[in-house]
């Protein structure tokens, strides 16, 4: 009897030094878990962009890593946005393109604007809007209104200085050199950049994007 009390006590003793000691194992490493997590914040803060950000992203881990993973699908979605803006650029110029061709052959006339005759702006600024792209009506005040290119196009305008200084004369560029507008001769018609009459009063192109 006296044996099994001795053996129970030191069971009890054994047992309680060890959770004593593994409590004192933990005791020791909270602050340094503390100090850990301390860091992580100071960290997180250091890296936002703007005090209004700071909150939200030190706020709770699991926002962080919210925000990590949209930082993450950024360029994914940035390369999808591009591709849909390349598509939705060539299907414009495809649309220009199309309903320039659709004139050929249509009468010049002075301040025309219509199927039944165009002037040189007033062809374009028809074209254009069947694409939903709405231009001024002279060919100096669309030269001045559009974005600046060295190189065009399908669908960007290409400008002449024909009977007057400035920008006199306009198309739509077609690609491989060549551009559709109304000429004041033949009516609407396809001619060559490369052309003497055109390259020697080529003074450079324009591009427009639709407006929503």
């Amino acid at each position: 009897m006296r044996s099994l009390l001795a053996a129970g006590l030191f069971f009890v003793l054994v047992f309680s030094t060890g959770g004593f000691a593994r409590a004192s194992q933990i005791a020791q490493h909270v602050p340094a878990i503390a100090n850990s997590a301390s860091a992580d914040n100071t960290d997180l803060a250091s890296s936002a962009t703007s005090a209004e950000a700071l909150p939200a992203i030190v706020e709770t881990q699991p926002a962080y890593e919210h925000a990590a993973a949209a930082a993450a699908a950024a360029p994914r979605t940035l390369t999808r946005l591009a591709v849909r803006v390349v598509r939705r650029a060539s299907t414009i110029a495809r649309a220009l393109t199309r309903d320039a061709l659709r004139f050929l052959g249509t009468p010049y006339v002075f301040g025309g604007t219509s199927g039944y005759g165009f002037d040189c702006s007033g062809y374009v600024q028809h074209v254009f809007a069947m694409a939903g792209v709405y231009l001024p009506r002279t060919a100096d005040a669309q030269y001045y209104a559009g974005s600046g290119v060295s190189q065009p196009r399908a669908g960007d305008l290409v400008f002449f200085q024909t009977y007057e200084a400035g920008p006199s004369h306009v198309g739509i560029y077609l690609g491989g050199g060549r551009f559709v507008h109304a000429s004041s001769s033949r009516g609407v018609m396809v001619s060559s950049l490369g052309e003497s009459y055109w390259s020697a009063r080529y003074i450079g192109a324009k591009r427009f994007a639709r407006k929503h």
